[in-house]
């Protein structure tokens, strides 16, 4: 089942990961690691061949199942208009199975060069050579910015460093890993589905901290305020007479944003739903009570 995780503002980071957890949550342990390195247990196709835990640049190859590799791009609702990329793409499970079963173009970016010319003829052979594209490259030297959907299986170190420009990229664009993290970025959604596996998804946030100027009939006893952001969540501070207090605190969804502000003198939160213009200059806004009741006219917060 899909797991939607709504975090406080300010939370711990999800557990790490060791390797312990890693083997255990996969379902392998170290001795079927060696057993099956032992008996020859190889992926590919007769002209190439690998065993599991294959050494890469920076991080070892390991198999995704077919399972979870579908769960994610389900997740990130993948469709035909998307274009995802997946960042160690392996022998290229996540690009043929988005462009195979939901219509997407797609490229995968694997430094082993054997591996991208298995995944090439794996494209091949499921109809789908057409659609994907597989490049041999380093995936920090790569210009992914025109991703909707992105798609991870690195681990916890390389993740961490992919986060920065992860959180650079349109909002809106999905970000789904296999088994590991984003650290201090919580995720929007956890996947379950699939037994003894794991999987998260970001929604990419827009960007709003900044100083806005809201409506005066909002209710706020100023003309301006303050969004201070940590990923997808954010706060609001008014400052009045040298002094700065909160007013409400929201989410952010790719460009929509969901606010819940609590006005002096109104015993009631005053729910805010609305998304960032296309400029980025402006928030839109319906305003609804308590029971999710239209309660206002539309307001709008212009950037300072």
């Amino acid at each position: 089942m899909l797991k939607f995780e709504r975090p406080d503002f300010i939370r711990e980071q999800l557990p790490k990961f060791e390797r312990r957890d890693f083997l255990r949550i996969a379902g392998l342990t170290a001795s079927t690691l060696l057993l099956g390195s032992c008996t020859g247990t190889n992926y590919g196709d007769d002209l190439y061949r690998l065993q599991l835990a294959i050494a890469g640049k920076d991080v070892m190859w390991m198999p995704s199942s077919r399972a979870i590799s579908m769960a994610m791009l389900k997740a990130a609702k993948t469709e035909a208009s998307d274009l995802v990329y997946d960042l160690g793409s392996g022998d290229g499970i996540i690009p043929i199975l988005a462009a195979q079963y939901f219509g997407a173009k797609a490229v995968g970016i694997e430094y082993n060069a054997d591996l991208v010319e298995l995944s090439k003829r794996n494209a091949i052979r499921a109809g789908v050579a057409d659609r994907t594209v597989f490049r041999q490259a380093d995936l920090f030297q790569v210009d992914f910015s025109d991703a909707t959907v992105v798609t991870l299986y690195l681990g916890e170190a390389l993740n961490a460093k992919l986060s920065t420009r992860l959180q650079r990229l349109r909002p809106g664009t999905r970000v789904v890993s296999n088994r590991f993290d984003l650290g201090s970025w919580r995720p929007d959604l956890t996947i379950t589905e699939v037994p003894n596996e794991l999987a998260m998804l970001w929604v990419v946030p827009a960007r709003l901290d900044g100083r806005w100027r809201v409506p005066q009939g909002i209710g706020i006893n100023s003309d301006s305020l303050q969004i201070v952001q940590a990923h997808q969540m954010i706060r609001l501070i008014v400052s009045r007479r040298g002094l700065s207090y909160p007013v409400g605190e929201g989410r952010i969804f790719g460009p929509e944003v969901d606010l819940e502000l609590q006005l002096p003198d109104q015993k009631e939160l005053l729910r805010l739903k609305g998304r960032l213009t296309s400029d980025g200059k402006s928030l839109l806004f319906d305003s609804y009570n308590d029971e999710g009741k239209p309660k206002t006219q539309a307001s709008v917060f212009e950037r300072l």
